[in-house]
């Protein structure tokens, strides 16, 4: 009866959230609590077996929460707590990957770099189908982080299928999540990060793997001693990086904008909206500066490309970023009975442009401008994370790295179109006063990928529907076949399923706020 009640409370809170009274023609808020109560008692009094009423209660509300169509809004069972708090705060080991759900599916956003997936070949974009063999199939976020979590040293298998359709099986040893995330070109002899790109025009690189609460003071400790190297341009490298602190992309933003420039700002329904301005405490020079950004560039890493590019104090190289742009509010419920995580606000860009991505969208993200689209294929990326894994560009010592660094050898020896694009960019700035064209426009890029997209979505979907029916198929001539593979066709379909882990990134997002049960006035924020 305590879950009625409770159902019942959350209702109202729905009805009165979505404003005013009822029309007179339509059915009442109360008319609509009735029939859930109605409903409700026919069953546990009249249905052939005794019904579990938690189960019973637990389902209309997840129910209700899904009927938002929101992945970021979720109810938080009393069991589920544990692992959410793991994710939000971040003190714990597993396989280091910003994730989010997906058509049902449980997709990678973006693996930390030089984490235990990383290091694995995960890549962004993968969709893990399985977690130890099991399917994943409609599995939550929640669930997930609980499987894939795990004390130091131990391994997990998980099955992904990458972005260029190769289904792969992949062994992770769990680690602690403690990624340095402010990185240059290669590591010195003393095993320091060399953040100058290229010596003989004084143009630095800096790469921010994720946003936490010492990547300000890291990066300011990177741009001073490319200052006191007499630095003439910068690339600002966000690519691959799943978002983290509201505060960090703030204090990064900062460095490079004059005062009073609007660096971002947020609303919501019942959120007034709040805009953060930037201080007059600048550090960079009026130098040119690129910032590379890419379809797996989320959250805070969006907010500071779209600072920085609206603002007109960089240009941005690459592809549209991710969509991830929504504040969640968690509410605890009374009684101990869970909790709400509710999406209450947006955020918004310099220009006013929501960066949030929400299905049948057209517009999200952070979009480079014409002639500055430079755009990578799957086998492109893995090219270049093979390499930046692998070579001389993360280990000490100068050993293949030559003294001149010309936008030729970043593309052969380092096999990164998009890091050549910005240093032609810079030098074209340098050389002429104007920005050079380095790509081409996105416009028609977003269109194929969409058709490209919804193609392969139904493609996908009547797969997998032909492989349920095969199963079934073989169940009925052998019941021994339950776990093995089936044929499709003439193709050799594996078992089906989804799964992922999220370590040591943001709650899926920006800012998260606790709201404590039975607190007053503003909620406490806990950023992540």
């Amino acid at each position: 009866m305590i879950g009625a009640m409770v159902l019942v409370g959350l209702v109202v809170l729905g009805a009165v959230s979505r404003g005013g009274l009822a029309k007179p023609d339509e059915p009442s808020v109360f008319d609509q609590l009735d029939l859930l109560v109605d409903v409700r008692q026919e069953l546990v009094t009249g249905y052939v077996e005794q019904p579990d009423e938690r189960e019973m209660i637990e389902r209309a509300v997840r129910a209700m929460v899904g009927s938002l169509g929101d992945q970021y809004t979720v109810y938080l069972s009393p069991e589920e707590l544990s692992p959410f708090d793991k994710q939000v705060r971040g003190t714990f080991s597993g396989i280091g990957a910003e994730i989010d759900i997906f058509e049902n599916r449980l997709r990678i956003v973006s693996p930390l770099e030089d984490s235990p997936a990383w290091q694995s070949g995960v890549m962004a974009g993968d969709v893990v189908l399985e977690i130890e063999g099991e399917s994943t199939q409609d599995i939550t976020i929640m669930a997930a982080v609980d499987r894939l979590t795990g004390p130091e040293g131990t391994e997990v298998t998980i099955k992904v299928r990458h972005p260029s359709g190769e289904e792969r099986e992949i062994t992770i040893t769990r680690a602690v999540i403690n990624v340095q995330t402010v990185r240059g070109l290669r590591r010195d002899g003393d095993n320091h990060w060399d953040y100058m790109l290229d010596p003989d025009h004084a143009v630095g690189y800096i790469r921010i793997t994720q946003f936490t609460d010492s990547t300000v003071q890291n990066v300011g400790h990177a741009l001073d001693l490319l200052l006191e190297q007499g630095m003439s341009g910068l690339i600002l490298d966000v690519r691959f990086n799943p978002g983290g602190m509201l505060s960090a992309a703030i204090g990064v933003s900062d460095f490079f904008l004059a005062s009073g420039q609007r660096i971002v700002s947020v609303k919501g329904r019942k959120v007034p909206e709040q805009v953060q301005m930037s201080s007059d405490e600048t550090t960079i020079p009026d130098i040119p500066v690129v910032i590379l950004a890419n379809e797996a560039s989320a959250s805070a890493s969006e907010i500071v490309t779209g600072a920085l590019s609206d603002n007109e104090r960089a240009q941005f190289i690459g592809t549209r970023t991710f969509g991830k742009g929504s504040v969640q509010q968690v509410r605890m419920l009374e009684g101990g009975h869970g909790a709400l995580k509710i999406t209450h606000a947006y955020y918004y860009l310099p220009n006013g442009r929501n960066i949030h991505r929400r299905e049948g969208d057209e517009q999200w993200g952070v979009d480079p401008a014409d002639g500055f689209y430079v755009p990578m294929d799957v086998e492109q990326v893995r090219k270049m994370i093979e390499v930046r894994r692998d070579s001389d560009i993360l280990k000490p010592g100068s050993d293949g790295v030559p003294a001149q660094r010309t936008p030729e050898w970043i593309e052969t020896a380092l096999a990164d179109v998009q890091l050549a694009a910005g240093l032609r960019a810079v030098l074209g700035r340098l050389e002429t006063g104007e920005w050079p064209e380095v790509g081409g426009s996105g416009i028609d890029e977003l269109v194929r990928q969409g058709t490209r997209h919804n193609l392969l979505r139904q493609k996908r979907l009547i797969h997998e529907r032909l492989e349920v029916i095969e199963k079934e198929l073989a169940k009925l001539d052998d019941p021994m076949t339950d776990d093995q593979d089936v044929v499709v066709g003439d193709d050799e379909v594996k078992g089906e399923g989804s799964a992922g882990d999220a370590d040591g990134a943001d709650d899926e997002g920006v800012d998260v706020e606790v709201v404590e049960e039975g607190s007053q006035g503003e909620p406490a924020t806990v950023e992540q």
